[in-house]
């Protein structure tokens, strides 16, 4: 009888190194595939929030506002920006299957944030608790690590101006939405294929003088040009380009490799990098700048 042959120590470890490198191989493979099914996921919740935004155009002959509020709803009387004003995501949701969620919400009180309570001496009124931290999916990115629970604070931004300081005092509206805006699709006189409408604006981003670790994009409350607002650079023309890290910068964000995504005003789908020509990128903020983009989207 012959006697069975087993592995050698060094055959053993051959094996164990070709395993090593095939996972090393499959690994950066499966982790793409994975990105990829995420951004498809970011894509469609984009083009279901610029589906909503366009229906509600169609409806009212405008976009909905930036956001609203009571003039009175200021931080302080030493610092009179808006405070607990409510964002366009409040005023697209009859367009988003979400009429229940939008009937709960209290527009003649103050809107609501939960994360505040780490960093301001006020929330907003708690009669808006419930809806605010009842955020639907589709504002949230699932390529975007969190900071704060997923029902909390959104992933997207609405384009608001090239330079933007205080949307409630500005004058400088070149962009879609602001404090009370009524912009039409007949006021885009560059062409809404050529127009911001959404960009990624992950709430992990520095938005505001909150800092990243609180997380600063909630749901539909609104902070002075803090939450929910695009802009390419700030009110003294210094460039904010995607994924700028610089504090309190307002820069469009995301978690995806390399840029972020974004939608136009006709509604499709295009990919900024992160390099692309900083002029053209600055120019398709504006809607009648008579700049038209160069083809630099994917």
């Amino acid at each position: 009888m012959g006697r069975r042959r087993g592995f050698t120590l060094v055959e053993l470890l051959v094996v164990i190194a070709i395993i090593g490198i095939l996972i090393g191989l499959l690994l950066p493979a499966v982790q793409s595939a994975r990105e990829a099914a995420r951004r498809a996921q970011c894509a469609n919740n984009l083009r279901q929030m610029s589906l909503a935004m366009l229906n509600y155009e169609s409806t009212y002959g405008v976009f909905c506002p930036g956001s609203m509020g009571d003039s009175s709803w200021t931080q302080s009387e030493s610092l009179p920006i808006a405070f607990g004003h409510f964002g366009w995501p409040a005023f697209l949701l009859p367009f988003m299957e979400q009429q229940s969620l939008y009937d709960q919400i209290h527009f003649d009180k103050q809107a609501y944030a939960e994360f505040l309570a780490d960093v301001s001496g006020s929330q907003g009124d708690p009669v808006n608790r419930d809806a605010a931290l009842s955020m639907p999916s589709t504002f949230v990115c699932p390529s975007a690590h969190r900071v704060r629970p997923q029902n909390e604070q959104k992933d997207y931004g609405i384009n608001a101006t090239v330079k933007l300081c205080c949307p409630e005092r500005s004058t400088n509206h070149d962009g879609i939405a602001w404090f009370n805006s009524a912009v039409s699709i007949a006021h885009i006189r560059d062409g809404t294929s050529n127009t911001f409408m959404f960009l990624e604006f992950a709430h992990f981003g520095p938005h505001s003088y909150i800092k990243s670790d609180k997380g600063s994009n909630p749901f539909f409350f609104v902070h002075h040009t803090s939450e929910g607002y695009v802009t390419a650079a700030e009110h003294d023309g210094s460039p904010r380009p995607p994924n700028c890290t610089i504090d309190n910068g307002r820069s469009s964000h995301s978690d995806h490799p390399g840029g972020v995504q974004a939608t136009m005003c006709d509604g499709h789908l295009v990919w900024v990098s992160d390099h692309m020509d900083f002029d053209v990128y600055q120019a398709t903020f504006t809607r009648a700048g008579t700049e038209v983009e160069s083809g630099q989207f994917q």
